[in-house]
């Protein structure tokens, strides 16, 4: 595998940018899924930024949409890098996409000073972010929805360290919506 993951900030893409995003989208999760999803009624946050990852011919074949987030661990105040929304077109997969898009945004959350990276998912894609470094959070993570503080129980949490140690325990404080 070969290609370049570039971080930009959303407001920065253009329409064929977003455009070549939703249909990438549409080729991870087609609508019929979409549709069906257990999440679709969770109130998530809109990326800050987002990272590109481009084949050798230039096409969209992976995303990640990335958030920094003043929160806190334990009542301490802290700074999260989060990763959310993670796709790789499916005739891409398995050929380190995917990857690329994950260790530019733990660059990025270096280089903006995170604490730790932040992440939701699927049980069985746990094992994935283990071999990338990410640990599962055993702790609470308390979100907003509708308004109103909830402790998040959709998908695991995962933590991978940055400026600081990741938190294994504890509470933490997104003080907004997940991602």
């Amino acid at each position: 595998m070969s290609g370049s993951a570039i971080v930009r900030g959303m407001t920065s893409w253009d329409d064929a940018s977003l455009d070549e995003r939703a249909e990438l989208s549409r080729a991870v999760y087609p609508p019929e899924e979409a549709a069906a999803w257990p999440g679709r009624h969770i109130e998530w946050s809109t990326p800050e930024w987002g990272v590109a990852v481009r084949d050798d011919g230039g096409r969209l074949v992976s995303f990640a949409a990335l958030y920094l987030r003043d929160s806190s661990h334990d009542g301490a105040a802290i700074v999260i890098g989060g990763v959310g929304g993670v796709m790789t077109h499916p005739d891409h997969r398995g050929q380190g996409y995917a990857q690329l898009a994950m260790s530019a945004a733990v660059g990025f959350f270096a280089a903006q000073r995170a604490d730790f990276g932040l992440l939701v998912c699927e049980k069985q894609l746990i094992p994935y972010y283990e071999r990338l470094g990410w640990v599962v959070f055993e702790g609470e993570l308390v979100t907003l929805q509708r308004g109103e503080p909830e402790v998040f129980s959709f998908n695991r949490v995962m933590m991978i360290e940055v400026a600081g140690a990741a938190p294994r325990h504890g509470v933490i404080d997104l003080n907004g919506r997940p991602w």
